[in-house]
């Protein structure tokens, strides 16, 4: 009755090891879970359970099974896109339902059959290490307790790791969620980072997914943006919301962070004549960000190194890798009194202590392309053929173009 019960419940083949009987509890060595093709449950297999069973709901005709403990539990289910249709699922329920349910045995009589009740219920599952598997997600070796409420579940895990697709390894502190009527509510999830720091989530899932991330003290290296651990150091915070649409918005920002390993950035330090430019400090950097169907989008864009640059704008990048943007440069008098002619033709509006310049970006990541070098080589080109023979600048390299070039794409290594 217990393997077809459960079978029934989750669309798989059940098969439970002999149950041993000691008053009112019986112990079982393992339940193994089959998923048909509809179910979206791949396999499960559970060793070590021990049940206790509430005999007064006999007479309520109901087998209660009140508590379950369960030592080792490992479960994987199927990916998404994988999961059955309502009406494959539905087709297959019904061969399940049509299947024999056992409620006799050849050496009980008849007439206790017919009263003993075929409907079953469990109470409360307590799960000392589990391991799930829901592809893009796994949990492993969390202790987890599954609650019987009004119209659903409570859920709780403890400890454990923590894997998910495209995010460091994290450490699970703790899990509650709530399942009402098929939909999961994420009350409070807390983890901590592999490398540091930690991520608070918040959500539901379901027919209505929603997602809140909240993370606090995570190195800029372990952030899902690719290659930005070569360029940028730093410790990041920020929060993200997914919407049932499956798209992403929320902020960043990121201190205490110094730019490393970027090409050119030697021969700027050289142009300008300030070594600071080698591997500047970044004081503020601070974006507000859109993911949508792979296209991303940073607004109120913030990069500044105190008396070095400062940029500020809109940046978008294209799920093919089209970049296009609106970005305003600013420099400070230092800077701007080696590059001979910029300021008064290109950096131009003086704000906040910075001389400002607009930059329209287009091309691709692959291919950046930027309307500035041209209009910086000529101002330079200019100044020096204004200049007397005798105090010709000898700061200015041949290849101005590429090495305007370089001071524009400083940070571009930092978007994905």
């Amino acid at each position: 009755m217990i393997e077809s019960r459960v079978g029934r419940a989750v669309v798989a083949d059940a098969k439970l090891e002999a149950l041993r009987w000691d008053g009112n509890s019986a112990a079982s060595e393992s339940l193994i879970l089959d998923g048909r093709a509809s179910s979206a449950l791949d396999r499960l297999e559970a060793k070590a359970l021990r049940a206790e069973w509430n005999w007064r709901s006999l007479f309520q005709g109901v087998w209660r099974v009140e508590n379950i403990e369960v030592q080792e539990l490992s479960a994987a289910f199927k990916a998404k896109k994988d999961a059955p249709s309502k009406e494959k699922q539905n087709a297959e329920q019904e061969i399940l339902n049509s299947e024999p349910f056992p409620t006799d045995h050849p050496q009980v009589p008849a007439f206790i059959t017919d009263w003993l009740p075929s409907r079953l219920e469990f109470g409360r599952f307590d799960i000392h290490k589990a391991d799930l598997d829901f592809g893009e997600i796994k949990v492993g070796r969390t202790s987890l307790s599954i609650i019987p409420a009004e119209s659903g579940h409570n859920i709780e895990a403890r400890g454990g790791s923590l894997f998910v697709v495209g995010m460091p390894p994290l450490t699970l502190a703790q899990c509650r969620m709530r399942e009402r009527e098929g939909n999961y509510f994420l009350d409070d999830s807390r983890a901590f980072v592999t490398g540091g720091g930690s991520l608070v989530a918040s959500g539901s899932f379901g027919k209505n997914t929603r997602l809140n991330l909240i993370w606090e003290g995570v190195p800029a290296s372990l952030l899902p943006v690719p290659r930005l651990g070569e360029y940028l150091d730093g410790i990041s915070r920020g929060q993200a919301a997914l919407d049932a649409k499956g798209n992403w918005r929320g902020s960043l920002s990121i201190t205490g962070a110094r730019i490393q390993n970027l090409p050119g950035m030697k021969t700027i330090a050289s142009l300008l004549r300030n070594p600071s430019w080698v591997n500047p400090p970044i004081q503020t950097l601070s974006t507000d960000f859109e993911w949508s169907g792979g296209n991303l989008t940073l607004t109120n864009l913030v990069v500044e190194s105190s008396g070095l640059a400062r940029i500020e704008g809109s940046l978008r990048v294209g799920a093919g890798g089209d970049l296009s943007g609106e970005l305003q440069l600013g420099l400070d008098q230092t800077a701007l009194r080696q590059l001979p002619g910029a300021r008064e033709m290109v950096f131009t509006t003086p704000r906040n202590g910075w001389y400002w310049t607009p930059i329209q970006l287009g091309g691709t990541l692959s291919a950046p392309s930027e309307d500035l070098s041209s209009r910086l080589a000529t101002s330079i080109a200019g100044a020096v053929l204004l200049k007397e023979s005798g105090q010709a600048i000898d700061a200015v390299p041949s290849t101005a173009i590429d090495t305007a070039k370089d001071l524009i794409n400083i940070f571009a290594p930092l978007f994905p």
